[in-house]
């Protein structure tokens, strides 16, 4: 009979996390195959992409260094990691994630060899690169997915698009609203040079004048957009209006045009004033209806609210560890949870539809720690706490805009 958490010796633990030789790819792995299996039949798949940073002190723990951390919304002393989830409908759960090494770490041996970091990894790789070995290893190992997103960061990533073509996949990619786009096929040609004067001109420019996203959008009246309702959510329908257009960009590496679908997506917020998105999309016309097309841009957040669920309620930015053993073997503990939580809102959907990863949490508590935070019995807990966030819904709820 397995002890309860709370009797378990605190160096058995640090040993299980830190030094224990267990697999954590596999561990990864078997929960994202049964993630794949909780969300069939529940509508178009999407794996998304996105990093997440967590703060930390000084400069021992594996990766940390000063860079932009998404969560206090500035640079700071951090480690990054690039995580995947799986998500369909308002189902989401966390399946891979990889720790990215920063230049510094990765010129400093002696460094990476205290961290514990595997001479195979002492290797530099950009989060797009990252990204794509995760979707990789997702197709490789067989999940099921209809396409894969993320934000503009990734949709930034031209290098990251071209890997998801030449792997087949579907995707729908955020880009920032200063991103250029071509509105018709250009070429590729070396300027012709003025005068005699001058330095000789070497980079390829396109023969045809791109423009921003933004600048696009200015261009477009209200009429060439469509109103389409794309899911329920705890505040009414989310109504947005859509505008997809055929375009053309260039891949930075090789310089090459490749034709997209450009997708934006304006959205009204509780303020009254429009929030827009832009998004690429490699799906061919007609490949995906319009209604579609939205919902795989909504998607995407369904990736920050698993990473933020999973902080919150879970403890993935909770440890004290540092080196790279202990983060993979953490991260994946994470997932696996992560993965029970899912089934467990997939299994009790029907008599418990308001399940929320702090119900489980709490009952896990209840029945692994033997202890309550309340003297009320959990169950009775749970039911307060659904029938007051109902009322919250239905207080709340709001029209559609017109």
């Amino acid at each position: 009979m397995m002890e309860p958490y709370h009797q378990a010796d605190y160096h058995r633990i640090q040993h299980f996390i830190s030094e224990s030789p267990w697999d954590h790819r596999t561990a990864f792995d078997d929960a994202a195959k049964d993630c794949s299996q909780f969300l069939t039949g529940l509508g178009k798949v999407g794996l998304l992409i996105d990093e997440s940073g967590i703060e930390k002190k000084g400069d021992s723990s594996v990766g940390v260094a000063r860079q932009y951390c998404g969560r206090v919304g500035k640079v700071t002393n951090c480690q990054i990691g690039v995580f995947a989830c799986l998500a369909a409908g308002e189902n989401s759960a966390l399946i891979d994630a990889r720790l990215y090494l920063p230049k510094a770490w990765i010129e400093d041996s002696a460094r990476c060899k205290k961290a514990g970091i595997p001479i195979k990894e002492q290797e530099f790789k950009t989060k797009g690169e990252l990204a794509l070995e995760i979707v990789k290893t997702q197709k490789e190992k067989g999940i099921k997915f209809d396409f894969v997103g993320g934000d503009g960061f990734y949709g930034h990533d031209t290098k990251l698009q071209e890997g998801l073509d030449e792997l087949g996949l579907c995707f729908m990619l955020d880009i920032h609203s200063r991103d250029k786009i071509f509105l018709e096929p250009f070429e590729m040609e070396l300027p012709q040079k003025k005068g005699t004067r001058g330095r000789k001109v070497k980079n390829m420019q396109a023969n045809k004048k791109s423009i921003s996203a933004s600048k696009y959008y200015k261009t477009l009246s209200n009429k060439d957009f469509t109103k389409v309702s794309l899911r329920k959510t705890a505040k009414g329908e989310l109504v947005s209006y859509l505008h997809v257009a055929k375009v053309y960009i260039q891949i930075t590496d090789t310089n090459q045009c490749r034709e997209r679908l450009l997708l934006i997506r304006k959205t009204r917020n509780q303020t009254g004033s429009y929030e827009i998105k832009f998004a690429l999309s490699n799906a061919k016309e007609g490949q995906c209806t319009l209604k579609e097309l939205g919902q795989m841009q909504a998607q995407r957040f369904w990736i920050e609210h698993a990473i933020k669920q999973t902080k919150e309620e879970l403890g993935m930015a909770d440890y004290q560890f540092r080196g790279w053993l202990a983060w993979h073997h953490h991260m994946a503990l994470i997932v696996m949870a992560n993965a029970f939580v899912l089934s467990e809102k997939i299994y009790q959907k029907e008599t418990m539809p308001l399940l929320s990863t702090l119900d489980v949490r709490e009952l896990l508590v209840h029945q692994l720690a033997e202890t309550s935070f309340s003297k009320l019995p959990i169950e009775e807990q749970i039911r307060i706490r659904h029938k007051k966030r109902q009322s919250d819904i239905d207080r709340y709820a709001y029209k559609s805009d017109d």
